[in-house]
């Protein structure tokens, strides 16, 4: 569940407007309920805004978070079209014209090498302008420096780069600053002092950058998990869940460490939260699996049954082999 994500690069621009000011501002209300993933509220929320203003770059821009955030194909489309007319309709708005990066962003990731490549170019250019647009946007800074960490050089990345954009907040928003240092130092592969800066990070001010902390503590977690670390992953996810509460990935791997541990027992419990908080195909998985060990056959059933049904979908392959085993387990 942890494949590092997609980024673009932009230039660095207009660094003398940053000395003096602060990232950390207060979030757009709709924005935050598609971080808290309160989808329902955010669409209604969208909606009423859209009814007074049908260009409102505001709302449009939000709908593009809500349909990325989604993440189902048809959302994807939407999301690039409400970019595009969030765009058209206010050419000098910094949040559509990152709308318009982020839904390219998206695209790229469900499409592969490919589409990275092909909209690599429009990417950059619409995150150039968004920074133009609202250089203290702490969003667009963070996405410029996953492009440069995560951008082939001929296609304009640069860890240089990467390492300005973190240096050039470490007055103004220090805790920004140890979030994106910890960023660089993974991507370099100096995992313990990733882990010490994200740990001294308080985030709390940052909330549209909760994906990239998520991300990292994710994959940190994880390659504790990997090489058998159990206690230090145990330690992470944990700080996982404490932080990020809307986040389902810390239940799922403290569920994780515990079925390593063999208490099964624990594992489900902590399947049950992650469900509670998203219900998503990937959690029913492994829950079935924790029932079905613990020789639940109802409740692994059930559990299957509902990552079947689950959004986004598994892939054809699992669905066919879990399709396969759910019918097995029900003869028997």
């Amino acid at each position: 569940m942890l494949a590092r994500s997609l980024a673009w690069w932009v230039p660095v621009l207009l660094l003398g407007a940053w000395n003096n000011a602060a990232y950390a501002v207060q979030t757009e209300p709709t924005a935050r309920l598609v971080v808290e993933k309160r989808y329902g509220e955010a669409l209604r929320a969208i909606n009423a805004r859209l009814a007074r203003n049908a260009t409102d770059p505001v709302a449009l821009a939000a709908s593009v978070d809500l349909h990325v955030a989604r993440g189902e194909p048809e959302d994807l489309q939407r999301a690039r079209a409400e970019a595009e007319r969030c765009v058209r309709a206010s050419p000098d708005s910094s949040p559509c014209a990152e709308a318009l990066g982020n839904a390219l962003v998206a695209q790229a990731r469900a499409g592969g090498v490919f589409a990275f490549v092909r909209n690599a170019r429009a990417t950059r250019d619409a995150l150039e302008r968004a920074l133009r647009l609202d250089p203290v946007s702490y969003r667009v800074r963070v996405s410029l420096m996953r492009f440069y960490l995560k951008t082939p050089f001929f296609l304009g990345g640069s860890e240089v780069r990467a390492r300005e954009l973190a240096t050039e907040a470490r007055f103004t928003d220090p805790d920004l600053t140890r979030l994106m240092r910890a960023m660089v130092a993974f991507e370099e592969g100096k995992l313990d002092e990733a882990e010490q800066h994200i740990l001294a990070a308080d985030l709390r001010e940052y909330e549209l950058v909760q994906g990239s902390q998520r991300e990292l503590l994710l994959t940190l977690a994880s390659a504790h998990l990997d090489a058998g670390r159990l206690t230090q992953s145990s330690r992470l996810f944990q700080e996982l869940s404490r932080r990020l509460p809307f986040s389902e990935h810390g239940s799922y791997g403290l569920a994780q460490v515990a079925r390593a541990q063999g208490r099964l027992a624990d594992a489900a419990l902590q399947l049950e939260k992650a469900a509670a908080i998203a219900p998503r195909p990937y959690v029913y998985k492994s829950l079935g699996e924790v029932y079905e060990a613990r020789h639940d056959r109802p409740r692994a059933i059930a559990a299957y049954q509902a990552a079947l049904r689950g959004v986004p979908p598994l892939a054809r392959s699992d669905q066919a082999q879990l399709t396969a085993h759910l019918a097995q387990l029900r003869r028997h």
